[in-house]
């Protein structure tokens, strides 16, 4: 079994930007009244539109630069440039050596060519045995690589990309029709999304001058999905209600009685009350209170300057998601909102999904901002809880409970490695401070 374990990130060039993106602003130096004249010109305009066109003009050759800077290796281009070298000073000069030098680097480059040349035929199959997996346990997948050719394939190595590591094995050589089966394991130390794949089969000449990658499969993702904790139904006192919140509005027909009133043409005859008619001498009907159906409203802060360590976030995330799998499980309407947008699920399934891409944001609004965003987008919560970390102050909280509904039961989950495990009061909010997801139950508990 091979294991495939995290390299350290390669140096990447960035790429050239589009000629389309370049400021047309004033120059450092040049008056601003200067430039914003100049960028509006027509002729200037014109130019523009040109070079535009020119670039994407130059495209396929750029392309094709890309494929031969990837075909040859920094050796090889060494090797290319020592045989110009050589060649152009050999003939300039008649020095009969450095033509020797130059016609065994060429002699040595055909032979490379010739080595990594030729037609291969496999067909590839990467399959995970579960695409989805709690942090910390061991994904394990298969590789099978078939020789669907008609001929016998001299032996090659593979790769297989796994996030910004490369896993690499040889591939003996395979005759007609016959498989090779690789088995490998993929860690998952943290929660995310690991793209693994696509498998190339790398053909390299022994001096690797050369190096030739041909792609199999597509690329395919590993959800690593965040940990969680069962949370006792008994015992989640923020989801107590069975039949729904009852709410101040009222009408003829619910579950929730709230008095009765003289009939008025038009009300439903089923809700008149017959005793209190024959006792009255007139029509009395039921009037109820209107109930609706519970909806819990989790808010997520992705900003890093709420968390003390990227550990703390982490609580959090799983924190959201065992709330929300308890929800789920007694078969009531959730909302997960960060200050990246409103997560959207299907299902328990999809719900750790989306969580497992969740990652902290830069630059992010505030935790009121993402409150008034949250109850826009969900108005009808009828709970609404704010999951964060311990540099929230009360201030923060505060801000964010008054933009939570007044009839919404309203509490915030504080989670900082190493705190006191704590319930505390912020005017009508109630605060859980936790050390570790394993603390969410018995914090639950504290709010029946």
């Amino acid at each position: 079994m091979s294991a495939v374990s995290p390299a350290a990130p390669t140096r990447r060039r960035l790429p050239r930007p589009d000629v389309a993106g370049w400021a047309t602003g004033p120059a450092p130096g040049l008056a601003s009244g200067v430039g914003d004249r100049l960028a509006a010109s027509p002729r200037w305009q014109s130019v523009r539109e040109h070079g535009e066109r020119a670039w994407s003009r130059t495209t396929p050759a750029r392309q094709r630069a890309a494929a031969a800077g990837a075909f040859v290796t920094p050796l090889g281009w060494v090797a290319l440039a020592g045989l110009a070298l050589t060649l152009w000073v050999g003939l300039d000069r008649s020095w009969t050596e450095l033509t020797v030098v130059a016609s065994a680097l060429a002699v040595v480059l055909l032979a490379a060519l010739a080595w990594v040349l030729g037609k291969t035929a496999y067909d590839v199959d990467i399959a995970l045995d579960d695409q989805r997996v709690q942090v910390g346990a061991e994904a394990l997948g298969r590789l099978l690589i078939r020789n669907r050719g008609t001929r016998s394939l001299l032996p090659t190595r593979i790769e297989l990309p796994v996030a910004r590591a490369v896993a690499s094995f040889d591939l003996p050589a395979l005759g007609k029709q016959e498989a090779h089966e690789e088995f490998f394991a993929v860690p998952t130390r943290r929660r995310g999304v690991i793209p693994v794949g696509p498998v190339l089969s790398v053909r390299a000449d022994p001096l690797h001058l050369l190096r030739r990658a041909q792609r199999w499969t597509e690329q395919v993702e590993l959800f690593v999905h965040p940990r969680t904790l069962v949370i006792d139904s008994g015992h989640a006192g923020f989801l107590k209600d069975v039949e729904g919140v009852t709410t101040q509005d009222l009408s003829s027909s619910d579950v929730s009685f709230h008095a009765l009133r003289d009939y008025v043409p038009g009300d439903d005859r089923r809700a008149i009350h017959w005793k209190t008619t024959a006792r009255t001498g007139r029509f009395m009907v039921r009037v109820f209170e209107e109930t609706r159906r519970s909806h819990l409203l989790l808010l997520l802060s992705v900003r890093p300057e709420d968390y003390a360590s990227p550990e703390d976030f982490e609580v959090a995330v799983s924190s959201v998601a065992s709330l929300g799998l308890q929800c789920l499980r007694e078969d009531r309407d959730l909302s997960v909102v960060t200050q990246a947008g409103r997560l959207r699920f299907p299902s328990a399934r999809g719900l750790l999904d989306e969580l497992s891409r969740v990652e902290l944001r830069p630059d992010c609004a505030p935790l009121q901002t993402l409150a008034e965003e949250g109850v826009a987008l969900v108005p009808g919560a009828s709970v609404v809880a704010v999951v964060t970390g311990s540099a929230t102050d009360a201030a923060a909280l505060r801000a964010a409970d008054r933009v939570a509904p007044m009839d919404a039961f309203t509490f915030a989950v504080r989670c900082a490695e190493g705190q006191e495990v704590a319930r505390r009061r912020i005017g009508r909010l109630t605060v859980l401070d936790l050390s570790a997801l394993d603390d969410l139950p018995r914090a639950v508990r504290t709010m029946r």
